[in-house]
Order: structure tokens, then C-alpha cells, then sequence
């Protein structure tokens, strides 16, 4: 009777194994064809910012903080903190901070969640703060020995004021972000991504608005829990009346990025 048993719930322990497989093949192939569609009009826009006479080109610089600290095996506090700013004749800068929640459920998949804070300086226009709850799921994979994969897809709900009269605006926004990073050796290696935006609902009244993001980097990890990264970074937006212009970015990019796991390394280090 026993043996029966356990031959019945390794049944069902191989029937739910292949499942969940076949459920894992079937997401992360819609995932892709969702990036190659989404990469596809990140590089059609690029062509045609660069190719339409009314276009713009804009040079920015990004300095950015990115703090990881394992509250345990699963529940991970990050986030990102930094600042950016535009050099052309309609200069902007921005301070942002973001922190976040992961919640790892295997070594696959991982639950987000976040609020940004953003406040924009305009030389010559109304300042802006935005406050940005987002929530999002992402998926590790494809990985070999040297490569792996992300894929992040997010929602964003963007409240916007207006700094003269703190008049809001309301935007709901989905991102997709499929990145990558390729392991030289233990301290060199290059990071490489696509993003997509995709409004869903709502407007908010921006200079520029983007519509997709590229890079590529590379980094160097200094210690166990340091990184430093330069990237550079393709950004296609539209703005004027009506969002008639293209606007091409290119924006140099530096990262630091710190991990802590104290208690990890405690309970590793008591057994």
C-alpha cells in the first residue's frame, strides 16, 4: 500500500515538474517575441530619429548609485539613486531616488516592487516632481556558463505635478527591459540591454518623452561586493507640439553598485 502511494505521488511530482517546464517555455517564448517586437521599434525609431530632418540630438550624463542589501534568501531591499542632466540649449537636470523590494521565488523568477521620487530642474520652463509607484515580475533566463539574460516587465503608475500651481497629471506606462551581461573572468565583464515604453493610459506633459532605451557597458568589480560600470545609452523620445519631433539621446552613464548580505554571511559563517 505504501509502495503505491509513492509511486502515485511521484506521478504527480513528475506530471506537475513537466507543467510547470512547459509553462516556463511558454512564457519566456511570448516574453521574447515581446522583445524582439519591442527592440524591433526601439531600433526603427533610432532609424528614424536619426534619418527625419526634424530631428534633435541631445548629449546627457548619468550618475548613478544602485544599493543591494539580502534582508534573507528571498527578500532583497535595492533600488537606484542618482543624478542626470542634459547639455544642449534646453538644459534640464534631475535627482531622482528609488528604492524597491525583490522577492525571490526560485532562481528563475522574482517578484518587484517600488516608488521612484524624480524632481526635474528646467533652465527655461516650470519645474516638475513625479512620484512613481511600479510593480513588475521578471524572469532569469535563458543563462549559460559566461551569459545570462533578464526580462523585467513593469507597470508604472506616474503622478505628475507642476511645481508653479501643483496641477497633476496621471499616466499609466508599461516597460519592458531585456538585458544581459557576458563574464570576461571574475572582474571584467560587458552588460548590454533593450527597454521599451508603452503608454497605456493617461497623459502627462513632459519635454521629452520616451519611447525606447539601448545600451551598452562595461564593468569592473573592484571587491566581492562592489561594481563599477560605464554605459553608454541610446534613448529615442519625441517631444514639441503634438510629439512631432524625434529626439535621439546619447547619455554616458556611470554606476556604482554596493552589496550587502550580513546575514547571510552570518548564518553562513555560525554553521
Amino acid at each position: 500500500m505504501a509502495g503505491l502511494i509513492n509511486t502515485k505521488m511521484n506521478t504527480y511530482k513528475q506530471k506537475y515538474y513537466y507543467l510547470a517546464r512547459l509553462l516556463k517555455l511558454c512564457i519566456g517564448y511570448l516574453i521574447f517575441l515581446f522583445a524582439a517586437f519591442s527592440l524591433s521599434s526601439v531600433a526603427s525609431a533610432a532609424s528614424t530619429a536619426d534619418t527625419t530632418e526634424s530631428s534633435i540630438i541631445n548629449q546627457q550624463i548619468w550618475i548613478d548609485f544602485y544599493p543591494h542589501y539580502y534582508l534573507n534568501k528571498r527578500i532583497e531591499y535595492y533600488g537606484d539613486a542618482g543624478y542626470r542632466t542634459i547639455i544642449s540649449e534646453r538644459n534640464w537636470s534631475r535627482l531622482y531616488v528609488r528604492p524597491s523590494i525583490k522577492y525571490h521565488l526560485n532562481k528563475t523568477w522574482e517578484l518587484h516592487t517600488g516608488i521612484g521620487f524624480f524632481y526635474t530642474y528646467y533652465n527655461n520652463d516650470i519645474d516638475q516632481f513625479e512620484i512613481r509607484p511600479w510593480q513588475g515580475v521578471q524572469l532569469n533566463w535563458p543563462k549559460w556558463d559566461k551569459i545570462g539574460f533578464k526580462n523585467l516587465l513593469r507597470v508604472e503608475e506616474r503622478i505628475s505635478y507642476l511645481t508653479n500651481n501643483w496641477s497633476s497629471d496621471f499616466e499609466l506606462r508599461m516597460r519592458y527591459k531585456l538585458s544581459g551581461k557576458y563574464d570576461f573572468n571574475t572582474k571584467l565583464y560587458l552588460s548590454f540591454y533593450g527597454e521599451y515604453f508603452l503608454p497605456i493610459s493617461g497623459n502627462i506633459k513632459e519635454l521629452y518623452t520616451n519611447k525606447g532605451r539601448s545600451g551598452i557597458g562595461l564593468g569592473y568589480k573592484p571587491g566581492k561586493d562592489w561594481q563599477l560600470e560605464f554605459v553608454f545609452n541610446w534613448q529615442g523620445s519625441r517631444t514639441g507640439s503634438g510629439e512631432k519631433l524625434n529626439a535621439s539621446d546619447y547619455i554616458y552613464q556611470l554606476k556604482f553598485k554596493k552589496v550587502w548580505k550580513p546575514l547571510i554571511h552570518k548564518r553562513h559563517n555560525s554553521k
